[in-house]
């Protein structure tokens, strides 16, 4: 009788509801928080120890909203964490709360909505609209040993990209010749004090840091073994910890090598979540098409120095009256740099120069639909730096290249006139033209001495083309003298300098433009008034 008595007191306190206050008024995100109930506010990281006894951490919804609720788990580097997600309904504010006990096979009261034991790897649950209620995360770690494990309660609209100022994660790869860049967004949390960590491979993408450590670890001890399943051990495996820095370059690529990387936020230092991944074959670079008489302009330094390009000769040619047929006609003009020019076709080596400032090539005997393929490299390392930029122009059609037809020699000759130190008569050939090209001369008096300073012959044709800064003509503190006319065709030009001072060293510079075309310029010209004749 009394057992019996006391099995329907035991079945009443099961069916028994439970009654007590909601804890909204002290339980808020910027409320305090008390000891016997640990509360992960939302939007925030949450770092927490975690011992082998369960402990409970509270997530609270105060009221009904209509953004998405995500819990995210993230256990430290190898711990295996068993925990759990229940929920608790709570009514309105201010009245009792009531809370069923449900038929799980826990003996905790609220409805389990998640259950999982992981090992280093953070997992996401989305539970879709944040009802109003008390959520409780169970957790313990299951080899016994403290460890560490951080929580995540993200409040997120339906739709993310309905968020201000959202940006999505992901890296962006920029290639520069034999490197590229990696570039990506900041985390959105606490974004000014997570560090970043990049891992790269060439085998896969990482799940976790603590993964690609316990490889790397294995790959430098000589004596790990390992199976035919595993990855294998000539793959590339690199961890860089860049601090705050959200970008890297990445050099001593291979051609058809599959690169994959990985970018971790660093909470600390044992938690580290993923941010953004991405996939990359490097591959070369593809010639660049040209079109028929259509300059092309590239940054010659962002791709390492080389480059290439492709033009296609036509079936069907319009050529102007006395153009010789099967004639294709390109120029290239490097700017403030000295590079390596091979023209191909087929494989077949056609011109090899070394080009500094501007250079007209000439291929006869071409065929239509025959494809030429012009390469580019900077003759060594420090022209690459010194380089800007590459204009290149093919075409069959030499009347609409905008550059004037520059004479095989191109240097000025000095006459000299017997007893006169303060004139100078110089002479250069004139430039082939139809058309009436227009001349100028540029006399530059030099401060300093030109056997102090480094001097070349050569112009930088673009310099000549953007034109001349007089911020620059100041802060070099010399003065130009300029004289432009109309010059004759098929002749010698001469010009005669007047007004030199004595004892002074001058740079001579004589440019000629096409009509509605460009400029180019000839060989300069070093002066020196100390012996009155030829320097």
């Amino acid at each position: 009788m009394l057992v019996r008595l006391w099995l329907a007191v035991l079945m009443a306190e099961l069916l028994t509801v439970v009654a007590f206050k909601p804890l909204e008024a002290n339980l808020t995100r910027d409320g305090p928080i008390t000891k016997s109930m640990l509360v992960i506010p939302h939007d925030f990281d949450h770092v927490v120890p975690v011992t082998k006894f369960r402990t409970k951490f509270h997530i609270l919804i105060p009221q009904d909203s209509d953004r998405n609720l995500s819990v995210t788990v993230t256990p430290s580097c190898n711990t295996v964490l068993n925990w759990d997600l229940k929920f608790i309904p709570l009514t309105r504010f201010n009245q009792t709360v009531v809370i069923l006990w449900n038929n799980n096979k826990s003996s905790d009261i609220g409805r389990l909505l998640i259950e999982y034991t992981g090992v280093s790897i953070p997992v996401t649950y989305d539970h879709g609209r944040a009802n109003r209620g008390l959520y409780v995360i169970s957790a313990q770690t299951a080899a016994g040993d403290d460890s560490n494990a951080m929580f995540y309660v993200g409040l997120k609209q339906k739709s993310q990209k309905k968020q201000f100022g959202y940006r999505p994660n992901g890296i962006r790869i920029k290639k520069g010749g034999q490197k590229i860049y990696l570039r990506w967004n900041l985390s959105h949390i606490d974004h000014h004090l997570m560090k970043y960590s990049l891992v790269v491979s060439t085998s896969k993408i990482y799940t976790t840091i603590c993964e690609a450590e316990l490889r790397l670890e294995e790959k430098q001890n000589i004596n790990f073994t390992y199976s035919d399943d595993d990855l294998r051990l000539d793959d590339r495996l690199e961890i860089h910890h860049l601090g705050f820095n959200t970008s890297y370059t990445l050099n001593d690529l291979i051609y058809d090598e599959t690169y994959y990387f990985t970018v971790f936020v660093l909470h600390g230092p044992h938690i580290a979540t993923h941010h953004a991944n991405a996939t990359y074959k490097f591959q070369k670079s593809k010639p660049i098409g040209l079109k028929d008489a259509k300059p092309k302009m590239i940054n010659l330094r962002a791709q390492n120095g080389k480059a290439s390009f492709r033009y296609k000769v036509g079936n069907n040619r319009q050529l102007a009256k006395d153009v010789p047929p099967n004639t294709l006609y390109w120029y290239v003009m490097p700017c403030d740099g000295v590079v390596y020019v091979e023209i191909r076709c087929r494989k077949t080596l056609l011109i090899n120069k070394r080009v500094f400032g501007y250079e007209k090539f000439i291929l006869n005997n071409t065929k239509s639909g025959e494809r030429y393929v012009l390469k580019v490299e900077s003759v060594s390392v420090d022209e690459t730096q010194r380089i800007r930029s590459i204009e290149v122009m093919a075409t069959v059609r030499p009347e609409m290249i905008q550059m004037p037809d520059m004479p095989s020699d191109l240097s000025i000759q000095q006459y000299v006139e017997p007893d006169d130190c303060q004139s100078v008569k110089i002479g250069w050939l004139s430039a082939n033209s139809l058309t009436d090209l227009k001349y100028c001369v540029y006399v530059q008096e030099n401060s300093n001495s030109l056997e102090s300073v480094d001097f070349s012959v050569k112009p930088d044709q673009c310099k000549v083309r953007y034109g001349k800064s007089r911020r620059s003509d100041f802060s070099n503190n010399y003065r130009t003298k300029t004289r432009c006319y109309i010059g004759e065709k098929g002749i010698v030009l001469v010009e005669k300098i007047l007004k030199l001072k004595p004892l002074t060293t001058y740079t001579i510079q004589v440019t000629v433009t096409k009509p509605r075309g460009r400029t180019l310029s000839y060989d300069l010209l070093k002066l020196d008034t100390n012996s009155c004749g030829l320097n």
